[in-house]
This record gives C-alpha cells, sequence and structure tokens, in this order.
C-alpha cells in the first residue's frame, strides 16, 4: 500500500531475471526500493544486478521519494533494502542536529539511529555525495564569492533552487540560516536534476547540488566551500532491514559489500556523467561497471 501510493515503478527486468545457481538460488526474493534521482537509480541497478548474479530473486522499485517516505517503507517491511547516505540517515532519521567530526562517527551514528528498528547498515561506500550550493561563474565573479558564508555579499534576495525536503532539512535551508546566517535566501522547489537547467537559465541564482552529479563535471558552475561543515559526511551505505539479513544469509551480505567497496566518488560522478549527459540508462551504466569488475 506504502509503494503504491508514492509513485514506486517496478523494473522491467522482472524478478525472474535469476540464474539456475548460486549462493541465492532457492532464497526468498528481496525488494530493493530507490529514492527519486538518477544517482539513486544507478545504486539500485548496480546492487540489483550484482545479487541477481549470484542467484538471488530481486524485485526493484524505483523512484520512491525522498528518505522520509523510503525509509517508511522499509520500516513497514514494503521494502527489503534501499541505498541512502550516512549523513542524511544521521540527520533526518536520527535527528542529529549537530555536525559529526568524521565519516567513522557519522556512520556509528547513522547505525544508532535505524537500529530501534531492526534496520542495520551494510558497509559505508567510499565515495560521498554531500549536498553543496553550487552558483554560475558571473554571480562569483561579481560578488566574489568562494564559500557559501560569501552569499552575504549579494545585496538583493537569493533565489535558491533545489528539492522540496531542501527547505525543512538541517543539512538545507534550515542550516544555512542558523549556521551561516544567510537570511537573505529565497527558496523554489525543484525536482533533482531540474535546478542545473533554471540556473542556466538565471532563473534562480544558486542551486543545491550534490557533489557527484554529472552536470558538475562538465564545468561551467562554482561549487561554494563549507567551511562549516554544515553538508557532513555522506558516504553511500545500504539500509537492510535485519530479518532480511538473517534470511538471506552472509553470501547477500558479501555480494552487496563487494559492490559498495568499488564505489569511488570518481566512478560514481563517471557513471552520473553517463547518464546524466550521455543520455545512458542506469541498467546499462552499472551492467557496464560490473562486468569490467568481474562482478556478473
Amino acid at each position: 500500500m506504502l509503494l503504491g501510493s508514492c509513485g514506486g515503478s517496478a523494473d522491467k527486468n522482472a524478478a525472474t531475471t535469476t540464474r539456475a545457481s548460486g549462493p541465492g538460488a532457492g532464497k526468498p526474493p528481496i525488494t530493493i526500493g530507490t529514492k527519486n534521482f538518477p544517482e539513486a537509480y544507478l545504486l539500485g541497478q548496480l546492487y540489483t544486478q550484482a545479487l541477481r548474479a549470484k542467484g538471488f530473486t530481486v524485485n526493484l522499485k524505483t523512484d520512491i521519494g525522498a528518505t522520509e517516505l523510503i525509509y517508511r517503507a522499509l520500516t513497514s517491511k514494503s521494502l527489503d533494502m534501499y541505498p541512502d547516505y550516512t549523513g542524511v540517515i544521521d540527520a533526518v532519521i536520527g535527528n542529529d542536529q549537530t555536525n559529526p567530526r568524521s565519516a567513522s562517527e557519522t556512520y556509528r551514528n547513522a547505525q544508532r539511529a535505524v537500529a530501534p528498528e531492526n534496520i542495520v547498515l551494510l558497509d559505508r561506500a567510499p565515495f560521498t555525495d554531500r549536498d553543496a550550493i553550487a552558483v554560475k561563474p558571473e554571480l562569483a565573479t561579481r560578488y566574489k564569492l568562494e564559500s557559501v558564508e560569501d552569499l552575504a555579499r549579494v545585496p538583493a534576495a537569493v533565489t535558491v533552487g533545489g528539492p522540496p525536503e531542501f527547505r525543512t532539512r538541517e543539512q538545507g535551508m534550515v542550516g544555512l540560516d542558523k549556521e551561516y546566517g544567510l537570511t537573505n535566501l529565497r527558496f523554489r522547489p525543484y525536482r533533482i536534476g531540474e535546478q542545473y537547467e533554471q540556473l542556466d537559465k538565471g532563473r534562480i541564482d544558486a542551486a543545491d547540488v550534490f557533489t557527484t552529479d554529472g552536470q558538475l563535471s562538465r564545468g561551467g558552475y562554482v561549487v561554494l566551500k563549507d567551511p562549516k561543515g554544515l553538508f557532513g559526511f555522506q558516504n553511500g551505505v545500504p539500509l537492510v532491514r535485519k530479518d532480511v539479513v538473517d534470511r538471506e544469509g552472509q553470501a547477500f551480505v558479501t555480494t552487496v559489500n563487494a559492490v559498495s567497496a568499488l564505489l569511488t566518488t570518481t566512478e560514481m560522478r563517471r557513471m552520473n556523467a553517463a547518464m546524466t549527459l550521455a543520455s545512458r540508462s542506469p541498467a546499462g551504466v552499472a551492467e557496464e561497471f560490473l562486468r569490467n569488475h568481474h562482478l556478473i
């Protein structure tokens, strides 16, 4: 019911796309969900295809929504697993309003945040995908913008575009006000990815972006520094219900962790660029990556 209400779509490669043999053969089906932007679709495909190659039966539900929504799907058992980010888990699920000092501390905080609901985090990936504020070079030059706090120099209101949840998050507009004292910001919501077009067309002055976005690889944007660490540490990490880990076994955990271990920031930005700039499908990009690393 929850998945039906939030627009999750099933992967066209149905769960029957499995191997007859392998450590996952005969195990109960696994339902993996993703959030609602290209990198999430890619992560879903990476984990799904690697697990299917080991004989696991996997259903993939994409485009479910932000953390607040997809986490409810996980805890209600509509999903068995989904990929998210350590800092988001800590801040949004754990309601932690502090800034952890390291990636390890953030991971431990995230583990504690989900443990009461019998959710476990598997290994965190090397890549980190933080929020960041990007502006066009012309605006950066005019007002000498190098870091987020420099936005206070802009004499008029600064319109920031980003996903709707950015408006109310501590690691978003709330934190930009509290940590940096930026009272001159105005917010406009856009679907993730659309903020680049709006910035290019001058409809907004700044955009909330992700540091692994493929669009950043083409240049044309100035990503402002975050000296107070508002946007924290955001390593990719899969969340799985504990009962799923118990029933699927060690081969499931080993397979998922093997994929995560290969996901560096460089690789993620390259794969994101293949999707957003070269219009390749998440499934095709994931398959190529997994074949090159002998995981399928």
